[in-house]
């Protein structure tokens, strides 16, 4: 069984099931009283519970936000931009690894 906090509780009741309604970190904020980035830590608490909460973070405006992964597909489509940004990070950590830290301002010149 897995135990929630009360705010847990509260922001989990208002997260829809399935991609056709979604809820925005905004209008989660405004009816459980919360600031946004006690929103991403109550959800990411979720996650870290077993609950598959996914979020659109693209697109038009007015269809990103959570929602309850109800399918394999739906789980597939919330964790495509989570995983684009992970090869994003990489990419730029590869870089900062692979930079010249003695030497790179001898190697930069303005066009």
């Amino acid at each position: 069984m897995i135990e929630l906090s009360i705010i847990e509780m509260a922001v989990l009741e208002l997260i829809p099931q399935g991609t056709a309604h979604k809820i925005t970190t905004k209008e989660l904020g405004m009816l459980v009283d919360l600031d946004q980035r006690s929103i991403f830590e109550v959800i990411n608490s979720l996650r870290k519970k077993g609950v598959p909460v996914c979020a659109q973070r693209s697109g038009v405006p007015s269809d990103r936000g959570y929602y309850i992964a109800t399918s394999e597909q739906e789980r597939t489509e919330g964790l495509a931009a989570y995983k684009s940004q992970v090869t994003d990070m990489q990419a730029l950590i590869d870089h900062i690894e692979g930079a010249d830290v003695a030497g790179w301002m001898n190697k930069v010149k303005a066009v």
